[in-house]
């Protein structure tokens, strides 16, 4: 039979506006899905629209001495790029903006935010801090959203931040590239040197070892030298008492070079009288020997002038005096005894100097030991110079002597020979002649080289005595210095006496410190082994150390700080995204769901609206009751899954997978909410509407529509299965976004929706059998 034909359609057309009625009931399910899909369609795409505020109170700072606003930057970053309908005001006007829905979230940039952005290298890092503060009463999405742009903002930030300090990190990594190199040849170079010190540590312990051998000789010697200090300070007064000696022989020598000093120019004078007249003497004695070889030629009257010739010869002769002969005796014995002082001060200055435990006191006084050599080296020089000059005077006085002698002899032949040729003068006249050549040949053979040696002799005796004069002035002048030393010599050995008893009394302390010395030295031998061990194993260490830096500087190689290297750390892991499935927008992933709700309300304001029970007259048989009904029913379910489907591609701009598919799953969908409603509406009336309301609740919360079921509490987890929507939700999913199988789905609902019409059919035939039935009025 035909739909509009049969007893039901004829029943509608007599009632006013049921047709109308039944357009609308058919539209129902596009007003509820279309429509509030329209107006959250795109959501997320418009977040620019939500009103945000931001505060920025951060203050300006230094980071790597660069005044930095970060901020300001990120203030006019987020104002520029708008992911949010960001708006900059005061803190008190974000504060009063948030508590009357004014902005949905408030961004506050605190005062120390760069401040605190410069110390995130540094020993103590503070984070640099973004407060959110949102309202979530005015808005529990808004808040879910907002809540994802901060997120992201903060991402942003962190990024950035990022960037810059990972450029430090990498410039500072390369740039500890090159210390690791640098310091891996400093290590090598300290392994050279720690190598050089052990070599020295080595000799440093053999030396050590010696000191330490020596330290114990240099006790046992100690005891030895205390012993020597003390004879030593016995010589030393004797040294004292024997420069006093010296003293004062020096003293009787400059005394006796005094007096020579004195008599030396009267004997200069002497000689050289007896120089002069010698000289006379032997002019005369020639100018006679002429005279007398003449005078045997002349006549007689000659002889009175040869008589005359002899008188003034003798008086010559007679006056002829010869130099005292200087009293030598008093200078020898000076000589001799300071020849015996100086000997003497020789002897002691030697035997000291000689003393070995002199010798090792003046080592270890260098300062006594410098005046010491000072003075003995100035005293031998004083005594080499006085005993030189007292030879030199003792030789000079013995040839004085010996020529004043010689002189005198000559003299004494020379008187004789004139008394004897003026007696010869008158005894014999007649052996004038042989008188004369006896006196000439004297004169000229004896008395004239004995007047000329005499001469010579005067002047040697003149000469010498020059030098006499000089020798005593300088034996007198070395005499004082002599004098003057043996006085420093006795107060320096005066002071060796002291300082000795000094050195005596501290020998305890000197034993002691002995002790404490060879003590130390085998601390030191065991302290310079335990060294060169160490440095043995800082030798291994540095070369570890280099070996290390060396492949620490290789690895570091392989870091580089180009700007796509910053770009990677900053973002190190980079998402692949692959969705099996794209939605495009909130109103796609929305639509599953509110087609499904869409079409049972529907169908329960349809069962609400239409009375599916009454009928115009009494039907043959309950399958004719059921089949009048669905007569109506049919068109409408189908005009409801039609229409939503078609507003929904021309209205909201819905694009799924498969447009065939969307469409046999929706006209599916209502059929099987359809016979579901009609079956409780049918068997409990008015009763059965709101049992389905009741359902309608429970799928809403059931079904995964909106959530993931596994968010659910367990209840809503264990009716979800039996729920008819969860399947819709499912097959609208696989036509609109997944593009997958819709059998299985659509299998369950085909089977509700055929079990449930079965069931109605046989809910009329009860009816009918029991005589319930409702009958329409005409």
């Amino acid at each position: 039979m035909k739909f509009w034909k049969s007893a039901e359609w004829q029943r509608i057309s007599k009632l006013r506006g049921l047709k109308l009625l039944l357009v609308g009931i058919a539209m129902i399910p596009s007003i509820y899905a279309v429509i509030f899909l329209s107006s959250l369609w795109d959501t997320y795409g418009r977040l620019d629209h939500l009103p945000v505020a931001i505060v920025n109170n951060d203050q300006p700072a230094k980071i790597n001495d660069k005044t930095q606003h970060l901020g300001q930057d990120l203030t006019d970053k987020l104002l520029r790029e708008q992911p949010l309908k960001l708006r900059e005001v005061s803190s008190q006007q974000a504060r009063d903006g948030l508590a009357s829905g004014r902005y949905y979230m408030t961004i506050t940039i605190p005062k120390n935010f760069t401040r605190n952005a410069g110390t995130l290298l540094s020993d103590q890092p503070k984070y640099a801090k973004i407060a959110i503060a949102q309202n979530a009463g005015q808005s529990f999405i808004a808040e879910k959203m907002t809540s994802s742009a901060a997120v992201k903002i903060q991402d942003s930030v962190n990024r950035s931040l990022q960037s810059v300090y990972n450029k430090t990190i990498l410039s500072a990594t390369a740039a500890s590239q090159k210390g690791f190199l640098a310091g891996s040849d400093g290590a090598r170079q300290l392994n050279n040197g720690l190598g050089q010190l052990a070599d020295g540590s080595r000799q440093l312990n053999n030396g050590a070892q010696a000191l330490s051998q020596g330290t114990s000789t240099l006790a046992t010697g100690l005891a030895q030298y205390t012993q020597g200090v003390a004879q030593a300070n016995g010589g030393a007064g004797q040294l004292a008492s024997g420069a006093a000696t010296a003293a004062n022989g020096a003293n009787q020598l400059a005394a006796g070079t005094s007096q020579l000093a004195q008599n030396a120019p009267k004997l200069a004078a002497g000689s050289q009288q007896v120089a002069d007249g010698a000289q006379q003497l032997a002019t005369k004695l020639q100018e006679l020997s002429d005279g007398i070889v003449k005078g045997q030629t002349v006549s007689a009257p000659k002889l009175a002038e040869l008589e005359k010739g002899l008188d003034e010869l003798a008086n010559a002769v007679n006056a002829i005096t010869l130099p005292e002969t200087p009293d030598t005796q008093a200078m020898m014995q000076a000589r001799q005894d300071l020849q015996a002082g100086l000997t003497g001060a020789s002897t002691d200055i030697a035997q000291l100097e000689n003393d070995p435990k002199f010798q090792a006191f003046l080592a270890t006084n260098p300062d006594m030991a410098q005046r010491f050599g000072a003075t003995t080296n100035s005293l031998k020089g004083h005594l080499a110079q006085s005993g030189q000059a007292a030879a030199n005077l003792a030789n000079s006085l013995a040839q004085l002597k010996a020529l004043l002698r010689q002189l005198d002899g000559f003299k004494t032949k020379l008187q004789a020979g004139v008394t004897q040729a003026q007696a010869g003068n008158k005894a014999a006249i007649d052996g004038l002649n042989g008188s004369l050549t006896q006196v000439s040949q004297l004169l000229s053979q004896q008395f004239v080289p004995a007047a000329q040696q005499l001469a010579t002799g005067a002047g040697q005796v003149n000469a010498g005595q020059q030098q006499v004069t000089t020798a005593a002035a300088q034996l007198q002048a070395g005499a004082g210095q002599l004098a003057q030393g043996n006085g420093q010599l006795a107060a320096g050995a005066t002071q060796l006496n002291r300082g000795l008893g000094q050195l005596t009394a501290k020998n305890g302390q000197l034993t002691t410190g002995a002790g404490q010395l060879d003590q130390g030295a085998q601390q030191l031998t065991t302290g310079t082994a335990q060294a060169v061990s160490a440095l043995g194993q800082a030798q291994d260490g540095t070369m570890t150390l280099a070996a290390k830096l060396a492949d620490g500087a290789i690895q570091l190689e392989q870091i580089h700080s180009q700007p796509s290297n910053v770009k990677a750390l900053t973002q190190p892991v980079k998402q692949t995204k692959k969705n099996y499935s794209n939605v495009d927008n909130n109103g796609t992933g929305m639509t599953p769901y509110m087609m499904s709700v869409g079409l049972f309300v529907g169908m329960i304001t349809f069962s609400a609206i239409y009375d599916f029970v009454t009928v115009a007259k009494k039907p043959r048989s309950g399958f004719a009751w059921w089949a009048e009904k669905q007569a109506v029913n049919i068109p409408v379910w189908i005009a409801q899954a039609l229409i939503l489907t078609t507003l929904l591609l021309l209205v909201d701009g819905l694009q799924p997978k498969n447009v065939t598919l969307l469409y046999v799953a929706a006209l599916v969908v209502a059929f099987s909410f359809n016979q579901f409603v009609l079956l409780f509406s049918t068997l409990f009336g008015k009763l059965g509407s709101g049992l389905m309301i009741i359902a309608l609740v429970l799928q809403l919360s059931a079904s995964a529509g909106s959530y993931p079921i596994e968010l659910s509490n367990g209840f809503f987890q264990a009716i979800h299965p039996w729920m008819p929507m969860t399947y819709s939700v499912h097959a609208f999913r696989e036509a609109i976004s997944i593009g997958g199988s819709l059998t299985g789905d659509l299998l369950v609902l085909l089977s509700i929706g055929v079990l449930s019409m079965v069931l109605t059919w046989g809910v009329y035939h009860w009816k009918l059998k029991h005589n319930n039935l409702q009958w329409s009025e005409g």
